[in-house]
């Protein structure tokens, strides 16, 4: 297999190479007309997830392992940064990419259509084996262009740490089936009941803060953390597989990791994990250097361009302050140059206290009564839909889902059904797309007390993976029947490189 570049595409060439070097140690170059099959019935859908937009078949096939590839940018194709078309006859295949990104998923669907054809001997690219056998895909043209701009994933590995390979593992996992999105949930605690908050001994509770930390040492979990450098260039790494990271410190709840180092900064009335608002200037100005650390400097940790800084779940008997501190986090994010997140909770603290609001916040509205979906929207914030009760996976904890219920959510859901409420045609242009969440609540441990792992962990990201990869980029528009879908899904691995492996299928 050969590969061309136009000029465009040169500055993407570290991806558009991937195509050749998928197959290079057994390939031989191609000119067009080699490989050239009998007229074959092409198929009506392609062993692809997600499906693409648009599939025109054609009559005969094309041997991947000896045709030419040709990839080109064109940003006035109309295809924006993601789409791309992918135009395969025998010998030769096109591919036209909108932006950089389109080429990046322009690869992976050839490598999932090469995988298909390979029949299972080995995934494509792997070049343990010699190859004797052509590797036959349909010819056609693929016009894919995704519905929802963010298509992610929410992993917690403040309650459970999680290793840099996993996470790269996960990465990898996420491009091959084109998802964009890897929110960081990066310190949290253990829970306990706000009827317990007054009396729990919380110096027995659980909590970790899970960066390397230069401004206060004592901060950085000593159970599993990451360096600045490594995490870096993990986001770095994400970026060249189309992949935006977007990682949390989470504030004012869930801070039991923040009052360890300020013992002074814990409520007395809603418990140590909260942040006390009548300290709200001074807690602020401690973390003004903690957040600079991060998101200043000529290589900062993270390279944006969001940063998210939680705003979830606080007593909504402090709305006014609750709402004065969310305004001034997200304000404080924005003075970074980095674009702020939060977790949609205005309803729930409905007061009177203005908050910062425009097109560059994004809010995640996952549960409507804490942030009511239609209020978000007028009030003029960028939405992603995380309904907790569609899309939560809790392991092993008896609520929300331990697997989630993916023939429903393939059939019945997509981003723009945010629980009950379905968006409105004239506000589509701030919902920006969907994610699904897996939060470690019970800490890496069954009921038993026993441990759960990062493979339990994959086991159920996975398919929920594969499942909304396709809502995420399809929405209901042209979906196969669930069992046709299923059976793509189940006959698919892991990419080639990934370590981490899923037992769980999608038909049971």
């Amino acid at each position: 297999m050969k590969v061309q570049t136009s000029h465009a595409a040169r500055r993407f060439a570290a991806v558009a190479i991937a195509f050749a070097a998928a197959v290079a140690a057994h390939t031989s170059c191609a000119t067009p007309g080699d490989g050239e099959a009998s007229a074959a019935k092409a198929p009506s859908a392609l062993p692809v997830i997600p499906q693409p937009t648009e599939w025109k078949p054609s009559q005969g096939e094309c041997d991947l392992a000896k045709a030419m590839i040709d990839v080109k940018i064109s940003e006035d194709s109309g295809l924006g940064d993601e789409g791309y078309t992918i135009s395969i006859a025998p010998g030769v295949v096109n591919v036209v990419a909108g932006g950089k990104t389109g080429v990046v998923w322009a690869h992976q669907t050839i490598m999932q259509l090469g995988t298909a054809a390979n029949r299972g001997v080995a995934p494509f690219g792997t070049n343990a084996l010699a190859r004797t056998t052509p590797i036959l895909i349909p010819c056609g043209v693929i016009r894919d262009v995704p519905k929802y701009k963010v298509r992610g994933f929410m992993m917690d590995v403040g309650r459970m740490y999680h290793s840099m390979d996993f996470l790269r593992d996960l990465a990898r996992t996420m491009s091959y089936y084109k998802m964009n999105t890897l929110h960081i949930h990066l310190n949290d605690n253990e829970i306990v009941k706000a009827s317990e908050a007054q009396t729990a001994d919380w110096s027995k509770k659980y909590a970790a803060f899970r960066m390397e930390c230069e401004t206060y040492p004592e901060l950085t979990a000593k159970d599993g953390s990451y360096t600045k450098k490594e995490f870096r260039e993990f986001m770095i790494f994400c970026k060249a597989i189309g992949i935006t990271v977007v990682p949390e410190f989470d504030v004012p709840a869930h801070s039991l990791a923040f009052t360890r180092v300020r013992p002074d900064f814990a409520s007395k009335k809603y418990g140590a994990d909260h942040l006390d608002l009548d300290k709200s200037e001074e807690i602020l100005a401690w973390l003004k250097p903690l957040f600079a650390e991060y998101l200043t400097g000529e290589e900062p940790a993270f390279i944006g361009p969001f940063m998210h800084v939680g705003t979830d779940e606080y007593n909504k008997k402090e709305a006014e302050k609750f709402r004065a501190f969310t305004d001034s986090m997200l304000k404080m994010v924005a003075g970074f140059g980095y674009k702020p997140c939060a977790w949609g909770a205005l309803s729930h603290a409905k007061g009177s206290t203005r908050v910062i609001a425009g097109r560059d916040i994004t809010m995640d509205i996952w549960h409507n009564p804490y942030y009511q979906p239609a209020e978000a929207l007028k009030a003029g914030y960028t939405i992603v839909s995380i309904p907790d009760g569609l899309v939560y996976l809790v392991p092993f904890a008896g609520y929300y889902y331990d697997y989630l219920n993916c023939r429903s959510l393939y059939e019945n859901w997509e981003p723009r059904k945010v629980a009950g409420y379905t968006v409105p045609d004239e506000y589509l242009g701030q919902l920006a797309g969907g994610k699904f969440a897996l939060w470690n609540d019970k800490l890496g441990r069954k009921k038993d007390g026993s441990a759960y792992t990062e493979a339990d962990n994959w086991d159920r990201i996975h398919p929920a993976l594969q499942t909304l990869s396709q809502k995420f980029w399809r929405g209901d528009d042209g979906k196969l029947p669930w069992k046709e879908f299923a059976a793509i899904a189940d006959g698919m691995n892991e990419p080639a490189g990934v370590k981490s492996t899923h037992k769980t299928k999608l038909l049971k």
